[in-house]
Formats: C-alpha cells, sequence, structure tokens
C-alpha cells in the first residue's frame, strides 16, 4: 500500500477493525490515516486500549454504527419494526431476550434526550462527539430530515453531569448479546 501512495494510486491509508497490535505494525510501514472501528454507547470496545492507541500515533477514528444500527435511535421498539429480510434480525443484539433488555437502556436514554429537548438518536451521537474532538463519527441514514437531525447533534453540549447520568443507565458493557454472531465476530480486530 505504501508503494501506491508514493506513486500516487492511494492517497491515504486507512483501516478498518484493527486490533491495537495490527495498527502499530501497520503504522510503522507507513503512516495511517484513519481508523474505522464500531463504536457507541452500546459498543464501547475501543476504549479499552484503541482509543488510546489512535491518539498516540495520531490516527484519526472513525467511529462507524454510532447509533447501534438504529436502535439507539429510540424509533425501533419491535422487531417487528424491521423488514423481513433485514440483517439485523440475526444480530445478537437484536434477538429474543437481549432485544427487551436493549430497548431498556435506549428508553432510559430517551429520558434523558427528553429532558434536554433532543432525540435519543442526537444524544447518542452527542455522547460519541463528547468522547473527543479526534472522533468523526459516521451514522449511516436514508432521509435527508434524518441527516439534519444527525447534524444538529454536533451542537449539543453535554455537561458532567448529562455524561454521568448517561453513563448511569448505560454503563460500559451494559448492551445485551455480542455485536455480531459468531462468525463476524471472528473477523474482528485482527
Amino acid at each position: 500500500m505504501a508503494e501506491l501512495v508514493k506513486e500516487g494510486k492511494v492517497r491515504f491509508i486507512g483501516l478498518s477493525e484493527a486490533a491495537p497490535a495490527t495498527l502499530r505494525r501497520a503504522h510503522a510501514e507507513h503512516p495511517i490515516t484513519a481508523l474505522q472501528t464500531e463504536y457507541s454507547l452500546w459498543s464501547r470496545d475501543p476504549e479499552d486500549e484503541l482509543l488510546g492507541v489512535v491518539r498516540e500515533l495520531g490516527i484519526g477514528f472513525v467511529p462507524y454504527s454510532p447509533l447501534g444500527r438504529g436502535f439507539l435511535s429510540g424509533e425501533i421498539k419491535s422487531i417487528d419494526d424491521l423488514a423481513p429480510d433485514d440483517f439485523r434480525r440475526t444480530n445478537p443484539r437484536f434477538a429474543g431476550d437481549n432485544f427487551q433488555k436493549n430497548l431498556d437502556l435506549v428508553d432510559a436514554v430517551g429520558a434523558i434526550a427528553a429532558d434536554k429537548g433532543v432525540t435519543a438518536a442526537q444524544l447518542a451521537l452527542a455522547w460519541v462527539l463528547a468522547q473527543g474532538e479526534d472522533l468523526v463519527p459516521i451514522p449511516g441514514t436514508r432521509r435527508i430530515t434524518t441527516v439534519e437531525q444527525n447534524a444538529a447533534a454536533a451542537d449539543i453540549v453535554l455537561t458532567p453531569d448529562d455524561l454521568a447520568r448517561i453513563e448511569a443507565v448505560f454503563p460500559r458493557g451494559a448492551a445485551a448479546g455480542e455485536r455480531y454472531a459468531p462468525g463476524g465476530m471472528s473477523s474482528l480486530n485482527r
């Protein structure tokens, strides 16, 4: 990849779901510009070591799925809200008892959002943004109105009290179920 950069065929190199050791090895060969990894209220594994490594190396961090595949928006109230062919139906966090446990967490976040006069999605995005100015979350959306609502999250200021309230109702590790089915989990953070 470094050769492609030298030849001008590639401008920057980024990685996705790389483990800290992999990131260090790659960065030693050629500067890595960005790392894309899932990070949200319900997926906080990057806090273990990864955020520290990207900051140490000066690598941009691009959290994908900052709304937990839409679940943190508060708009999914039942598995039946998802189309029959929606891939999330196979996600452990949307399955069985995990669904209700996660819904309870989202409802608690939604109550805090209502107190602040914002949506649950906006609060979840504001939480990611509050984790550091070097994070650039990339929420997916299909509607212009949702893009506008998501962008408005950048203007939400979360106080230390707000962050403590969020942490109290949605502490690290509270999400029920794995991020992916076993086959998907085996390909992460390599």
